[in-house]
């Protein structure tokens, strides 16, 4: 059984072990006051923010359900990357949308060490704003 990709960061696949997504969108507008006292607002662009939680992540891509990358990589992308692109397929029967986003926060838990499998087992979360 294969589990299909629905999320890759700068071109590598993201694994599905426990993962939750959710998609917010920053809406950033100016109120104008007119001279008739009505009010205008302008929309500039808005920012999609992406929250991604794994619960149970194991740091080694090979004791994932799906043999995607790991916490290992997650920890590289916030530690060493300024911008990426991430790539997410939105609906089920579209393709995938690409959004360049820089890395807004990434926290992570130890849960467990695993000592016989070589394995260390973390709560992870990471958010990436739009450029």
């Amino acid at each position: 059984m294969s589990i299909a990709n629905l999320l890759s960061i700068n071109n590598t696949e993201l694994t599905a072990h426990n993962r939750k997504v959710s998609i917010t969108e920053q809406i950033s507008a100016n109120d104008i006051d007119l001279a008739s006292g009505h009010r205008r607002r302008f929309y500039t662009k808005n920012k999609k923010q992406f929250n991604l939680t794994w619960s149970y992540l194991p740091n080694l891509a090979n004791k994932t359900v799906d043999s995607r990358a790991a916490r290992d990589f997650l920890f590289g992308v916030a530690n060493t990357s300024n911008y990426v692109s991430i790539s997410i397929q939105l609906e089920p029967s579209g393709g995938f949308e690409q959004y360049n986003c820089y890395v807004d926060s990434y926290s992570e838990s130890l849960i467990r060490r695993d000592l016989t499998a070589g394995c260390v087992y973390y709560d992870v979360s990471m958010a990436l704003t739009e450029q």
